[in-house]
C-alpha cells in the first residue's frame, strides 16, 4: 500500500511539474512575440497581432490572430488572419510556420491578395542564443497573387532548401536549393518579354543549387542588424525551361577587393535569340546591343555546329561582365 501511494505520488508530482513546465514556456513565448511586436512600433511600424498559446502538454502551438505588419517609411505592409508556429516543448531549436490560404500584401504604389493552397515552412536553429541556421525549407503550393491593378502570377509549385554546409567550404557556407514548376509571370511583364505570345504562359522548370560563403552566420543578429554580404557563391547546377527556350548554367564567382563577382559561368542555351530578344524587350539590353551581341554570338555557335545552341563562357573581372571579348554589362556586386 505505501509504494502504491509513493507511487501516486511521484506520478502526481510529474503531472503538477510538467503543467507548471509548460505554463512558463507558454508564458515565455508569449511575451517573447509581445515584446517583438512592441519593439516593432517603437521604431515607429503598425504591429498587431492577437497572442495565443495552445498545445498542452507536449507542444507550444503560438497563433496569432489578426497580424498586421506594416512599414510606413518604406511603404510595405502585410496582414494575415492567422499564422501559426508550432514546436515541440522539448526541441526548442525546431520550429514549423503555417501561414493561411489568404494574405494581404501592400508596396508603394500597389496592394495585392496573395493565395496559396499550401504554405508552410521549417526552421532548425543551432543550441544557442543566437539561434543560428541550421536547416531551413519553404513549401509553396498552387500559389496565385492578384493585384489590385489587376495583374495576376502564380506557381504550381515553389520550393526552397537552405542548411548550414561548413562541409563544403569555408566558416558560413550555406547551401541552397530552389525548385519552381510552372511559374507565371504577370501579364505585362509577359507581354514586354514576349510580345509576339510566341512563348506558352508559365515557365515550366526553374531549379538552382549550389553554394554560398557569408561573412558572418545566418542567425538572429544578421535578421536584426546589417545584412551579411557574399564573399563567394557557387552555381552547381541551374536550370530554366519555358517553351523552346532551355537554358543551363554552372560556375562560381567570389567577391573582389570592390565587391564585385570575379569568375567564371559555363552557360548552355537552346533557342538562345529568342532569350535575347527577350532581354531586349524587356530592357535588359539596349536594341542595337542586342543585335550586334545576336551577330557576335551567332558566329560562335555556328563554330560549335548547332545554329541554335550556344555554349559559351561568362567571365565576371574588375566589375565587368563578358562572353568573349564582348563586354555585356556590370558584373554583380556581392558585398558592400
Amino acid at each position: 500500500m505505501l509504494k502504491f501511494k509513493l507511487l501516486a505520488g511521484l506520478i502526481v508530482t510529474v503531472i503538477i511539474g510538467g503543467a507548471l513546465w509548460w505554463m512558463l514556456a507558454a508564458r515565455t513565448h508569449e511575451n517573447a512575440v509581445a515584446g517583438w511586436l512592441e519593439e516593432r512600433r517603437e521604431q515607429g511600424w503598425l504591429a498587431e497581432a492577437d497572442v495565443s498559446i495552445a498545445g498542452f502538454p507536449n507542444r507550444l502551438d503560438v497563433t496569432l490572430r489578426d497580424l498586421a505588419l506594416a512599414d510606413p517609411e518604406s511603404g510595405w505592409a502585410w496582414s494575415a488572419p492567422r499564422v501559426e508556429i508550432d514546436q515541440v516543448i522539448y526541441d526548442p531549436t525546431f520550429y514549423v510556420v503555417t501561414w493561411p490560404p489568404e494574405q494581404r500584401l501592400a508596396a508603394p504604389g500597389a496592394r495585392a491578395v496573395l493565395r496559396s493552397e499550401k504554405m508552410a515552412a521549417s526552421f532548425r536553429a543551432e543550441r544557442s542564443a543566437a539561434l543560428g541556421l541550421v536547416r531551413a525549407s519553404l513549401d509553396i503550393q498552387r500559389a496565385a497573387l492578384s493585384a489590385e491593378a489587376g495583374w495576376t502570377a502564380g506557381a504550381d509549385r515553389l520550393n526552397t532548401h537552405l542548411r548550414a554546409a561548413p562541409e563544403a567550404g569555408p566558416e558560413n557556407t550555406y547551401q541552397f536549393r530552389l525548385d519552381g514548376v510552372r511559374l507565371r509571370l504577370p501579364d505585362f511583364l509577359r507581354e514586354l518579354v514576349d510580345p509576339a505570345g510566341a512563348l506558352p504562359p508559365a515557365i515550366e522548370t526553374l531549379a538552382f543549387d549550389g553554394h554560398a560563403a557569408l561573412d558572418r552566420p545566418l542567425d538572429r543578429r544578421a535578421l536584426e542588424g546589417p545584412k551579411p554580404d557574399i564573399l563567394s557563391f557557387s552555381l552547381n547546377d541551374g536550370i530554366a525551361e519555358w517553351g523552346a527556350l532551355r537554358l543551363a548554367v554552372t560556375g562560381s564567382m567570389k567577391a573582389d577587393r570592390e565587391g564585385y563577382g570575379e569568375g567564371e559561368f559555363e552557360i548552355s542555351a537552346t533557342n538562345w535569340r529568342a532569350m535575347l530578344d527577350a532581354a531586349t524587350n524587356a530592357g535588359a539590353l539596349a536594341p542595337g546591343f542586342g543585335e550586334t551581341l545576336k551577330a557576335g554570338l551567332g558566329f560562335i555557335a555556328r563554330l560549335g555546329g548547332d545554329g541554335d545552341r550556344l555554349d559559351v563562357t561568362l567571365v565576371l573581372s574588375g566589375g565587368q561582365a563578358r562572353i568573349g571579348p564582348v563586354p555585356i554589362g556590370a558584373a554583380p556586386r556581392l558585398a558592400d
